[in-house]
């Protein structure tokens, strides 16, 4: 049987791995991937983006020679809202620029001060109206508008999983689902191979640097020569059309089955499910998206920073050097299972806000602010740490209910992926706040990158949708205890009650650290 390669393009790292037909994770490899962050912009450097991956398909060459010569696809996936300007060769013209950069929102709003009808129709055809604040729109927009030397230059504007594929055959594409955050398709149905003239004409946009639209479901073209040079793999290594990674959770944890929702927590917390019918429920900040088949949706529901806050606490707070002295250890990280033994549920009082960097679904603020309330003379290191994992699994919390009432069903499971899935104890903590069980992924933090080249063989042919649904292996249930219901509603009505109440205040702080 033939074997594939999975990447997974983070926001933080780079993630490789080769697999078997039957799901065996063959060899994994990843590099760190650093971001320049000055205020509201955030870039990555996209050529040095391109040789940590070939960094990495080359490691798993090296790891694995013989099973590296029965690889015949390559699936890429990637975080999304990000842009960046490509040359025909599919060389970098741009920086990419990441979901976080704000630049470009006054576009944005520009297209609804000149288009009386533009929220309604963006609504109505994408599901997003255009309002920037990260949307690679705006970003588009930005580059056209400020910087017209960049965009002569771009042959056009590609997200990280269509800017690796192209780098990887040389051919420049993109789906209806990977350009989803362009804001250009209309997504009230699915198998879109061209962008909806009526938003493309009321953005601005110039439609020459648009990438070409092919199949979600297809195979974007062979390995370039150069790359079958540079890293060892077989010269007709075939490259599938690309996901974001929120598409790919959704395969890596089966949720695509039905019965049961995807929970990733990397940088970000995402709860994936599916949904029968294109949909949007605004209020709560949650749109369908096209699914990773071309034949169904999925409900997309950024919740705002999950793994990073916790990171951002182990490794400034816990763990840091500083000034008043060197505590790191090698892995921060753990430690947190030991910590949530240590302090018991509910933290001794002690609650976290999450939102460190405003916050998304179920209610957008970027002026939003968290930090730890209620704290005592008796609060320890192990009630922060403790803390912190319950307000991120407060703010699924403060989501799971709207994604249930748009898809029309409840969520028994979670299926739980991601490098916060290396911690067990959060995974119960998760299960006791929602009052769902969590299933935690056999290798959380490689679980998308596995799907990526899983996907690859559905693509080329080699499995089918039912043989992918069967590679999901769990490696621990945790199921909600009952005894800590009571205290975890009653918290949780607090922890809502904290947004309302802080939000004024933090709004008028602007959002200053």
């Amino acid at each position: 049987m033939p074997h594939s390669i999975g990447i997974d393009l983070g926001t933080t790292n780079v993630k490789a791995v080769l697999v078997s037909a039957e799901g065996a994770v063959l060899a994994s490899t990843e590099r760190p991937l650093p971001t320049v962050v000055v205020g509201d912009t955030a870039e990555q450097d996209a050529e040095s983006v391109w040789h940590l991956v070939l960094d990495c398909l080359t490691a798993l060459v090296v790891e694995c020679p013989d099973n590296a010569k029965r690889v015949e696809t390559i699936g890429v996936c990637s975080q999304y809202s990000s842009l960046v300007g490509v040359d025909a060769s599919a060389n970098p013209t741009t920086p990419l620029i990441m979901w976080s950069d704000q630049r470009g929102t006054d576009h944005s709003w520009a297209i609804l001060s000149r288009h009386e009808k533009a929220f309604m129709t963006w609504v109505e055809h994408h599901g997003i109206p255009p309002v920037g604040s990260g949307l690679s729109l705006a970003h588009l927009l930005y580059l056209q508008l400020e910087h017209p030397g960049s965009h002569a230059s771009a042959t056009a504007y590609v997200e990280p999983m269509d800017y690796l594929t192209a780098r990887l055959t040389g051919r420049i594409t993109a789906t209806q689902a990977s350009s989803f955050m362009l804001q250009l398709c209309d997504n009230r149905s699915l198998g879109a191979t061209g962008y909806d003239p009526d938003l493309v004409a009321m953005s601005g946009v110039d439609p020459s640097r648009l990438p070409p639209l092919v199949d979600i479901e297809g195979i974007v073209g062979p390995i370039l020569p150069a790359v079958a040079v540079a890293t060892g793999l077989p010269a007709n290594t075939l490259v599938a059309t690309g996901t974001n990674d929120t598409a790919t959770v959704g395969v890596a944890s089966g949720a695509l089955t039905g019965g049961v929702a995807g929970l990733a927590i990397g940088t970000t917390s995402v709860i994936v499910d599916t949904i029968d019918s294109f949909g949007v429920d605004l209020d709560h900040e949650i749109v369908s998206m096209p699914g990773p088949y071309g034949d169904g949706y999925l409900v997309m529901a950024e919740n705002g920073l999950g793994g990073r806050v916790l990171q951002h606490v182990m490794t400034r707070i816990v763990h840091p050097d500083d000034s008043l002295g060197h505590h790191t250890v090698d892995d921060p990280f753990a430690s947190v299972d030991l910590a949530l033994v240590s302090s018991p549920p509910g933290a001794g009082g002690v609650m976290f806000l999450p939102w460190l960097a405003g916050s998304l679904a179920p209610k957008s603020s970027r002026e939003m602010r968290g930090g730890f309330i209620n704290m005592s003379l008796e609060t320890g290191r192990v009630d922060l740490v403790r803390s912190v994992t319950e307000g991120v699994a407060h703010n699924l919390g403060r989501l799971l209910p709207h994604i249930e009432a748009m898809t029309g069903r409840m969520v028994a499971e979670l299926r739980f992926t991601g490098g916060g899935g290396r911690c067990p104890g959060w995974a119960q903590v998760i299960a006791d706040v929602l009052d769902r069980s969590v299933a935690i992924v056999k290798r959380p933090q490689l679980a998308t990158a596995r799907a990526a080249a899983l996907l690859a063989l559905v693509r080329h042919g080699a499995l089918t949708r039912s043989d992918l649904a069967h590679t999901v292996e769990i490696a621990t249930v945790h199921d909600p205890i009952p005894r800590h219901r009571a205290l975890y509603d009653h918290r949780q009505s607090q922890f809502e009650a904290c947004f309302e109440a802080l939000l004024p205040i933090h709004t008028a702080l602007g959002g200053t650290p």
